[in-house]
């Protein structure tokens, strides 16, 4: 087969199943793997797919495709740190929050670092890590099984944990937010840790950046109506999804928006 045909075999076969493995790539043109990892880079640098931890995932978002995390931290970056910087203005001492796992909680945890007199429970290794520099910080870390490619401990054991406590907060992560098919995750391995958070939390705060409206993936957490808060970018304000957010009576949260109060909160 030519170099051509594999290339466009391979756009074909990913953008139909949005993410493909190497294995199923070697079977697929019938070649060895150091071939498919050239062509990956090859199609890659040509902006026609995205190689990722294992394979390659089409630039066409589809419900199954999750980003390995240090792809996550590069993505919409200063947003997410913007809407951490206002998570952290909804942390009061004495409370005891938790931390879900993600790219924009870690940017949370890292904001955390100067923080006193809190405790903070989290099932992310990275976050742990960033909150072990804080000595005023009671750290309670979940254990578990890591994810591949990911540092969010999860399973039976985290789940367990989970049971026997009660927080104050939580600032929960998610893949996607829709209006109708509310709050949905690319990876069936952390739906019932998310849904073990919500259930022991008095609020439920929704740490989200502008790109995860009006999408949906895989596996549902659960409805928007278990939200306290949302917490979110200004470029939410260029979407459909704000106006019916704030009709379901919402409360949304802007980061980087002067307004009165200081938290950019939208009624």
């Amino acid at each position: 087969m030519l170099q051509a045909e594999r290339y466009e075999k391979i756009t074909q076969y990913v953008n139909q199943k949005g993410f493909a493995s190497i294995a199923e790539l070697t079977e697929l043109l019938e070649v060895s793997k150091p071939t498919v990892l050239r062509d990956l880079l090859k199609l890659e640098e040509q902006h026609l797919i995205i190689r990722t931890y294992g394979g390659a995932a089409s630039l066409h978002k589809g419900t199954n495709f999750e980003p390995r995390h240090s792809e996550k931290e590069r993505q919409a970056a200063q947003n997410k740190e913007i809407i951490a910087q206002l998570a952290l203005t909804f942390i009061h001492p004495g409370e005891t929050i938790l931390l879900d796992s993600g790219s924009t909680a870690l940017m949370l945890a890292k904001q955390l670092v100067k923080a006193k007199n809190i405790t903070v429970i989290t099932n992310d290794i990275k976050s742990a890590m960033c909150l072990c520099e804080n000595e005023a910080i009671d750290l309670v870390v979940l254990g578990g099984q890591r994810r591949k490619g990911v540092y969010s401990l999860v399973g039976p054991f985290t789940e367990m944990l989970l049971q026997n406590l009660n927080v104050d907060k939580v600032f929960l992560g998610a893949d996607a937010v829709d209006i109708h098919k509310g709050i949905t995750n690319s990876n069936i391995d952390e739906l019932n840790i998310k849904k073990g958070m919500i259930a022991i939390a008095k609020e439920v705060i929704l740490l989200a950046d502008s790109s995860k409206f009006e999408q949906v993936a895989f596996s549902h957490i659960a409805d928007l109506d278990v939200l306290d808060a949302i917490i979110t970018d200004r470029h939410i304000e260029q979407k459909g999804a704000l106006k019916a957010l704030l009709e379901k009576g919402i409360q949304v949260h802007i980061a980087g928006k002067a307004q009165k109060g200081g938290n950019g909160q939208v009624k």
